[in-house]
């Protein structure tokens, strides 16, 4: 049933899908985040950056923030379809947002990894 529902006779599960993943997925970091912080409650800049240095934990905050920035881009998306009507402006602002989330992603991506 679910594998008949992510055909192609079904265009917009798939990113229907996609979004309730990602927020799913944003959800578990978060609580996950909230739980770290109960327990090693970091205080100064050493603290912090001992917090964030494991690579596992820097794997899940790039998971979080790929999953924010789709979650982002799904929704905006479909804004645009929504309200913007004239088909140039939708595409401007849609590469607009495109190339901005792909920026954060490489910010984030230079933060986390230190490249």
């Amino acid at each position: 049933m679910l594998i008949e529902l992510l055909t192609k006779k079904y265009p917009g599960m798939r990113l229907w899908l996609t979004q309730r993943i990602s927020a799913v997925a944003m959800v578990i970091y978060l609580l996950l985040l909230l739980l770290v912080l109960a327990i090693k409650q970091p205080h100064d800049y050493a603290s912090w950056l001992d917090f964030m240095s494991p690579w596992w934990w820097r794997l899940l905050t790039l998971v979080f923030f790929v999953s924010l920035l789709t979650h982002a881009w799904l929704g905006v998306r479909d804004v645009f379809k929504d309200y913007v009507f004239n088909l140039r402006l939708r595409a401007v602002l849609q590469v607009t947002v495109d190339i901005l989330l792909i920026g954060y992603l490489c910010w984030v991506s230079i933060i986390l990894w230190k490249i």
